[in-house]
């Protein structure tokens, strides 16, 4: 069965102009059979086109920044007022540099200080525009102003910390929870989420880009899914490889048109495995219960290789499949199409990890 496992792969890999050594693909992976996985997100809800990022990574889907609770403080009594031209300029920088909406950052700049308006330390000793406590400073402050140095008292360098506090919670992870979820950790308060999200949706709103479903953002996973088998690995790879060629158009899941993760998503539903859409979300799933990480040398064909790529610091923003490790080569919708690509240039990233779904054998 191995023998025949390397022989197929590169027969495929051939026909494609990529000579492989079938020998290399032969690894055991386990010895059970692949089951559906308890989390199915072939109905993710309301996903809403991203037109304003651009790149080659994450598909373009998003969903919309969610709607107030009833829970308000604030937000009763202090409506929205304009923000300065200054301030709105910082805001913006911040949202690019983290693919946010930029009304997200002013709704956190109104609920604090008014942008700015009120800048005094607060009583818990809280201090600049975002009001950041020191502590969580020395963790998240950033440098947004270009000058080499991250000062909490400046406006620039405290806008751009937020944005930086808000993806390495998860804004973009998880869906609408997963906004609410940050801001809760922001300040630990229900109300001030939802006086946040009363400021955000004053100044417009936006797209967050990311998966719209909630799934895989906790930490309980699926412990029925078992180690995947070879055969299994060999039905996907085998798979995988027929759509060598086919273009890769941002926000496409095919069938002949596909981003990366809704090729990932398609080529693990081929052995029972649902995965959720963006390459974000197959991270977080696979982390919380659905799998374990492998340490960089000890990756096999099938394994899910995650990294940064264009959406930023703090998330994920592209996943491809391993084919042949010692080559490093992966099977993936990367540049201009389906492709058999070396995985080594992305070692470097920040957010690069490689993953095994299913539970160890």
């Amino acid at each position: 069965m191995f023998k025949a496992f390397g022989a197929l792969v590169a027969a495929v890999a051939v026909l494609a102009g990529l000579v492989l050594i079938g020998a290399a693909l032969i690894v055991a992976i386990g010895a059970q059979a692949a089951t559906e996985s308890a989390c199915d997100v072939t109905g993710v809800g309301a996903i809403t086109a991203v037109t304003d990022v651009s790149g080659q990574g994450e598909g373009g889907i998003g969903f919309e920044v969610p709607a107030p609770g009833v829970e308000r403080l604030a937000s009763l009594k202090n409506p929205p007022v304009p923000v300065p031209e200054r301030i709105k300029v910082m805001y913006v920088a911040g949202a690019d540099r983290y693919h946010l909406p930029w009304a997200l950052l002013a709704g956190i700049g109104m609920e604090e200080t008014v942008h700015g308006r009120a800048r005094a330390a607060s009583s818990a000793g809280a201090q600049g525009l975002m009001q950041f406590m020191p502590a969580t400073w020395g963790r998240y402050g950033v440098d947004g102003s270009g000058d080499g140095i991250a000062d909490i008292r400046n406006d620039a360098d405290s806008v751009m910390s937020a944005a930086n506090y808000l993806t390495a919670a998860g804004v973009a992870s998880g869906g609408p929870d997963g906004v609410r979820r940050a801001l809760f950790a922001y300040n630990h308060a229900q109300w001030y989420v939802n006086d946040v999200l009363f400021y955000a949706t004053a100044y417009g709103g936006g797209v967050i880009a990311g998966d719209p479903d909630a799934c895989g953002a906790g930490g309980e996973g699926n412990p029925a899914l078992p180690p995947i088998s070879n055969d299994k690995v060999r039905q996907m790879l085998t798979w995988a490889q027929t759509h060598l060629g086919e273009p890769y158009v941002y926000g496409a899941a095919g069938p002949q048109q596909w981003d990366c993760s809704g090729f990932t998503r398609a080529a693990f539903a081929q052995i029972g495995i649902t995965l959720p859409r963006t390459a974000s979300a197959q991270h977080d799933w696979v982390a919380h219960g659905n799998g374990f990480r492998v340490v960089l040398g000890q990756e096999r064909p099938g394994d899910l290789v995650f990294t940064d790529s264009y959406l930023g610091p703090n998330q994920v923003g592209h996943v491809m499949i391993v084919l042949d490790p010692t080559r490093k080569l992966t099977v993936e919708a990367g540049g201009d199409e389906v492709g058999n690509y070396s995985y080594a240039a992305w070692e470097t990233h920040h957010l690069f990890s490689i993953w095994r779904v299913g539970a160890a054998a």
